[in-house]
This record gives C-alpha cells, sequence and structure tokens, in this order.
C-alpha cells in the first residue's frame, strides 16, 4: 500500500532541505551534540563504539521529528556493552532513532520510558543484541508509551522479549524480525491496545512467539497479520487478553501447540475471552490449542484457516481447509488451494487496514510513517489474454505502480533513494518467480499455454518486487488476475476487439486457405465471404465504434479492387 497524500507530506518534511543543522557527533561528542539538537535537527552519528545513554526531555515536534542516525549505513554505530541499560530515551518526543547497533546490555537495549511523557518515537533499521543465557532482559523496553513504530529492525538473542512493552498503546511494530528470545518475540502487556504486529518474522522467538497481553491487566484491541512464526512451542499467545485478533499469519512448525491461552493474574479477574484465529496458514504436527485457568477458549473465534492437519478445536470453525500448503523457501504455499491464506495472502493488507479502521485509526500517526518507508508491489489488471483454438493475442503486464519506499536521509553522502532493482513474475502459480522480467513484459497466449493456462478461466498471477535499500534489499509481493477468455467472432489478431485491423487480415487473405489469424472465422479452412459477414456483424466489440451500414459499405467497396486483383491471380 502506497503512501496517502498526508504521508508524502510528513516524509517530505523528513526528506526536504529543512533540515535545521546537521550535527556531527562521535563517541566523545554525543552527548554535547543531543543536548544542542532542537525540532528538525539531525544528529549524525560517526562509525565508533559508544556507550551508554541517558536522553531526558528531547523534543521535536509533529513536522520537525529530531532524528539520531548512522553516519554511514555500511559502517555502523555500535552501543557495546553499555551496562544494565543502553539507551533510555525518557520523557522525548517526537524523534526517529535510525541505523544504531547495539550489543551486550544486561536488562534493557533501548528502554523508552516514564508516565505517557515518551510518545512519537521512531526506531528504524535499528538492531539490538543481548547477552546469551541472560536473565530477564529485553532488546527494546516501552513503559507506557503512546505512539511508537518500530520498523526492520532486529532483536536477537534476549533471556525474556524482544518487543516488551508495558501499558502503552498506538504502536506498529512492521517489517522486524526476532530470533532466540527467551520468552517471547512480541509481548504487549498491562492493559497494552491499539497494538499492530505486521509482516514480521519470528524465528524461534522465545517460548511464546507471539504474545497478546500480560500480567495482571488485561489488554485488548491488538492485531497480529502478515507475519511468518517458525518454530517455538507456541506461536499465539493469548494472555489476561480480549478482542485480539491473530489473522493472515504463516505459522511453520511450532513444538507445543499452535495457540495458547492464559492468564496472569492470580485472582482471576478478568478471562481471557473473545479473541480470534482467522484466515491463518498453519503447519503443524503438534497439539492445536493449550489453555490454563481463567481463561474462555470456547469464546474464540475460529474462520477460514488452513491447516496441515484436521485441528481440533475448543470452539466450532467455519470454512475450514485442510490439506498440504507445500511452502517453498520464503515461506510462501505453492498449493493453489492455500494461496488465500496466510502471511502472503491477497487480501491480507485490506484486512488490516480494515481492521485499523474499525478501531479508530489505530496507530494512526506510526502507519502514516511506515507506509512512507515501506516498498509496495503492484501487479495491476485485471488482464485479459483473448484466444481462438491454438491462437491466441498477447497482455502487456504493468507493474509500474510498484513502489520502493522512501529512505528520508538519502541526501547525505553515504545514503542513496531507495530503489527497485528488480520486477520478476510468477505465471503459473508455482512459486517460481521470472517466468517474466521487467516493470511491464509482454506475454503471449503461447507462454501461457506452455505454463499450463491455455485454457479459457480466470488464473491468479504475481508480482515480485526487490527495493534495494541501504539496510539491504526487501521484498514486497502482489497478486493480480489474468483472465483467458475466447475471441469474439471477427477478432483475428486476438485482442479483444473486433475492428478494421481484423478487416485487413480478412481481406489480405480474401479467397484463400486460411485460419483463424488470417480471417477463417467459420473454421472451415477457407477465407471467404461468410467469413467477412462474421465479421461485420461483430464488428465493434471491444469498445471500436460500430459503423452505420453505410460505413460498412464503402469498407467492402474499398475492399473491391483488391480482391478481384487476387481472384485474377
Amino acid at each position: 500500500m502506497k503512501p496517502s497524500a498526508v504521508g508524502l507530506m510528513l516524509i517530505l518534511a523528513l526528506c526536504s532541505v529543512g533540515h535545521a543543522v546537521d550535527r556531527y557527533a562521535t563517541p566523545a561528542t554525543l552527548n554535547s551534540r543531543l543536548g544542542a539538537a532542537g525540532p528538525g535537527d539531525r544528529v549524525i552519528l560517526a562509525p565508533g563504539t559508544y556507550g551508554h545513554l541517558w536522553l531526558s526531555g528531547k523534543n521535536g515536534t509533529a513536522n520537525n521529528l529530531i532524528q539520531v542516525i548512522a553516519q554511514d549505513p555500511d559502517n555502523r554505530p555500535v552501543v557495546l556493552n553499555p551496562g544494565s541499560e543502553g539507551w533510555q530515551i525518557y520523557d522525548c518526543t517526537y524523534m526517529l532513532f535510525d541505523g544504531i547497533v547495539m550489543q551486550g546490555a544486561t536488562e534493557e537495549g533501548f528502554h523508552l520510558q516514564h508516565t505517557g511523557m515518551t510518545h512519537h518515537i521512531i526506531m528504524r533499521n535499528c538492531d539490538v543484541t543481548m547477552p546469551a543465557g541472560a536473565g530477564n532482559t529485553d532488546n527494546w523496553k516501552s513503559d507506557q508509551t503512546t505512539d511508537t513504530l518500530f520498523y526492520n529492525c532486529r532483536a536477537t538473542t534476549s533471556g525474556d522479549c524482544g518487543f516488551d512493552h508495558m501499558a502503552a498503546r498506538d504502536t506498529l511494530i512492521m517489517r522486524s524480525y526476532m530470533t532466540d528470545n527467551g520468552n517471547s518475540g512480541i509481548h504487549a502487556k498491562n492493559g497494552s491496545y491499539n497494538f499492530g504486529f505486521y509482516r514480521n518474522v519470528h524465528v524461534n522467538s522465545g517460548e511464546r512467539s507471539l504474545q497478546f497481553g500480560g500480567n495482571g491487566t488485561y489488554c485488548r484491541d491488538q492485531a497480529a497479520m502478515g507475519n511468518v512464526l517458525i518454530g517455538s512451542p507456541y506461536s499465539a499467545v493469548y494472555t489476561t487478553a480480549r478482542y485480539c485478533d491473530f489473522a493472515y499469519n504463516t505459522v511453520v512448525d511450532p513444538t507445543s501447540a499452535v495457540m495458547r491461552f492464559l492468564n496472569e493474574n492470580s485472582g482471576g479477574g478478568v478471562t481471557t475471552a473473545y479473541n480470534s484465529f482467522t484466515n491463518n496458514l498453519v503447519r503443524y504436527t503438534c497439539s492445536t490449542w493449550a489453555a490454563g485457568s481463567y481463561t474462555e477458549p470456547a469464546t474464540t473465534t475460529f474462520a477460514d484457516n488452513f491447516w496441515s492437519q484436521t485441528p481440533s478445536l475448543p470452539a466450532p470453525e467455519t470454512g475450514t481447509v485442510v490439506g498440504n500448503p507445500q511452502l517453498d523457501g520464503e515461506y510462501r504455499p505453492g498449493n493453489p488451494d492455500a494461496k488465500n491464506y496466510g502471511a502472503h495472502a491477497p487480501g491480507m493488507e485490506e484486512a488490516f487496514q480494515t481492521w485499523r479502521a474499525a478501531h479508530g485509526n489505530a496507530f494512526a500517526w506510526a502507519w502514516s510513517y511506515a507506509v512512507v518507508f515501506d516498498p509496495d508491489a503492484e501487479a495491476g489488471g485485471t488482464y485479459t489474454v483473448y484466444k481462438h483454438g491454438s491462437i491466441g493475442g498477447s497482455v502487456q503486464l504493468n507493474g509500474a505502480g510498484s513502489y520502493a519506499g522512501k529512505n528520508p536521509n538519502a541526501d547525505l553522502p553515504n545514503y542513496n533513494q531507495n530503489v527497485i532493482s528488480a520486477y520478476s513474475w510468477d505465471l503459473d502459480g508455482d512459486n517460481v518467480f521470472g517466468d517474466a522480467t521487467g516493470a511491464a513484459p509482454a506475454v503471449t497466449y503461447a507462454q501461457l499455454v506452455g505454463y499450463g493456462r491455455g485454457a479459457a478461466g480466470s488464473y491468479q498471477i504475481e508480482l515480485a518486487i526487490t527495493a534495494q535499500t541501504d539496510y539491504g534489499d526487501m521484498k514486497d509481493w502482489d497478486m493480480a488476475e489474468l483472465v483467458v477468455a475466447e475471441a469474439p467472432e471477427g477478432d483475428a489478431d486476438c485482442n479483444g476487439a473486433v475492428d478494421g485491423g481484423d478487416y485487413t487480415l480478412w481481406a489480405d487473405h480474401y479467397n484463400q486457405p486460411g485460419d483463424w489469424s488470417e480471417g477463417d472465422f467459420s473454421d472451415d479452412g477457407f477465407v471467404d465471404g461468410g467469413d467477412y459477414t462474421l465479421w461485420a456483424d461483430n464488428y465493434g466489440f471491444g469498445g471500436t465504434p460500430v459503423p452505420a451500414p453505410a460505413a460498412l459499405w464503402l469498407l467492402a467497396v474499398a475492399a473491391a479492387p483488391a480482391l478481384a486483383r487476387r481472384r485474377r491471380r
């Protein structure tokens, strides 16, 4: 989904020449440069090893964020062994942190904190690795924050959580990667609400790969969509949570159960209930679900999931589909019956926007930036190829509406603007791209026959784009409909329109043996006046204005000398 006009205005504010001051910082000068920074400034970090940072009371504005960014994305600043806390961001607003690597903090890596006073924060392209085997450690910790975005970040090797949020709201975690986390990859607890977990990848990201809620105060209105969750004992965990939606995710090989229902309020209180599990693709051999005390799994809505084996669920499911999804190396389904389920389903993006709209345009500020950063494939369509027998036309695909995403710092010497480096099409639905390449390739009916799509009908084709960014390549996919249709009588060139071009083909082959492409519309092997009648009867099909009878008579008169010459040969 490409950015709206409002989103473009926001990013233009970041990308414009209106950066108030660029303040270059080294490990020795970081504190002073940050202290002097005001709205619109960029604090640009030189390569090197940085230590603990306590940043308090630093405020940008809605239209002028303060940015703290790496000077060189290929030689990033590293916060190394900073002690118990890495960087503590306290009572700060309207800031963006980009390209920072953190390693070795023993409790929290980045810690965003204070009661409602830290808000409108973006973490982008930041990587946090905690010490292996550490105890209650979090890569990111957010306490009572609002309006935060974590985009293309990595959370590796934490004792507790990759992203741990307490009493927070209006937060979006998107395109991020979690692995080797102790308890969970994502954990939004203690009353957190209006959260989106979107298009992330979890690889063995803790006992509870993705957890809605937790601790004593119940959480609500959280959505996980477009995520791929690989391994971990439990994939989706609902803990002291209500009205949380796990939809359009791809779950791969959990080891204990696909989902789990818990309540961490020891006195009971509000039960875990009224959540949903829909439109997911699940490959599993373990149990389907497990539950603890003070939970009501039977109130869960189950609908339209694709399972690798028949599930046993705590409540009835509608629209159950069972089969082998035939996942490829990117966990995309090769089975045509599975393509409308899971993280890569064509309906996933729209479903996410529908959820946001139903929840008061949830995390609107974070989304307005994310959609500008994020690449977006647009496959276009619907496309139609016309054919008659083994003869057919062609169609030009159009992926030119695809979007590479914007880099707000492309004006700096070591940065580049995002570009789409590859357009690759899958025409036969086998998840192997490269059947056609380029933004607007022409596809012939003969090619479609070779891909097993020669019969009249509707097919899904898919475009994959690769966006080249300063922090690595990013991919996006989009599906389009391709229709193979019977050509109308008189359409010799199979372009879907019966027009003067078809008349010319008929006239050029009049009174000769021929096939459909030469004007034999009656399929009797000979081009003659009967074929002309079929062409004339259908003239105008496909958008060409239908001529008056006199116009048809003039066409015939104009062709008569040429036809006579052919007969005399």
